[in-house]
């Protein structure tokens, strides 16, 4: 039988704030992914029905989870949004930003999981708290999800290669071009990207301040365009080229 999200331990509210912070930067943008919950999308009541057996509320700034404290469930966003931050040599980094459709501290469906992230509200909002029971009935009663969730997990295993490859350049510039190719695989000629400092920060690994100072210089160079919160890249491949530039020079100074 599934768990009563009203009997986990981690359904109560953490009244300690994080240590880092947990205001989002003006204009800064969330990822989405897939929506695997909409209301819209269910005519039966299904949904519904899962959100009041599941769903718990949260406020903003309040504490989901704290990275090195045991898991016992993953969480699956209905509304609102949530920041991941990971502490690297005693500073709290962010990782990515959530939002609705998004499933995440699914390390807790493995047995003795610890959390390796900490979780902070960023508004207020509803998350459903699944435990392995809970995950397998939602799929049963919504074959689709399954489907969605699967995709989900791929695309984070690609996003994950694509940082490793990304954080073995060593070149500042390197890293943001290679960032940003990655984000636009998919297109040709023209991108529209839409990514905040942030984001962009956690994918290159370098603090905000150095990723928008590349990301000016690219710009003064018009490699780039920033459009409210979007980054235009008006020739892919010019930026291919430039990419391609800057890794011979590492090559020729031995830094690859």
């Amino acid at each position: 039988m599934a768990q009563d999200p009203r009997e986990n331990p981690e359904l109560r509210a953490d009244s300690r704030g994080p240590s880092g912070p947990a205001v989002p930067a003006p204009g800064e943008r969330v990822r989405g992914r897939d929506t695997l919950v909409d209301l819209d999308d269910q005519g039966d009541g299904k949904v519904r029905a899962l959100l009041e057996q599941y769903g718990r509320p949260f406020a903003q700034g309040e504490v989901l989870f704290r990275e090195g404290d045991p898991a016992s469930a993953a969480y699956l966003l209905q509304s609102g949004r949530i920041r991941l931050l990971k502490r690297v040599r005693m500073v709290e980094r962010s990782l990515s930003v959530l939002q609705a459709g998004d499933l995440f501290g699914e390390g807790a469906l493995l047995d003795g999981a610890v959390r390796s992230s900490t979780a902070v509200a960023l508004s207020e909002g509803v998350a459903l708290v699944l435990d392995r029971a809970a995950l397998r009935e939602i799929v049963e009663r919504i074959p689709s999800l399954s489907e969605r969730i699967l995709t989900q997990l791929v695309r984070r295993l690609r996003d994950a290669e694509d940082q490793i490859e990304v954080l073995m350049l060593r070149d500042t510039q390197s890293k943001v071009i290679s960032a940003l190719l990655k984000m636009a695989r998919a297109t040709s000629g023209t991108a529209d990207l839409s990514v905040s400092p942030v984001e962009l920060s956690s994918r290159v690994g370098l603090d905000v301040e150095t990723v928008k100072r590349a990301v000016q210089r690219l710009r003064d160079q018009q490699y780039l365009r920033i459009v409210g919160e979007r980054v235009e890249i008006p020739d892919l491949e010019a930026l291919r080229r430039l990419y391609g530039l800057l890794g011979s020079k590492e090559e020729l100074r031995g830094e690859r």
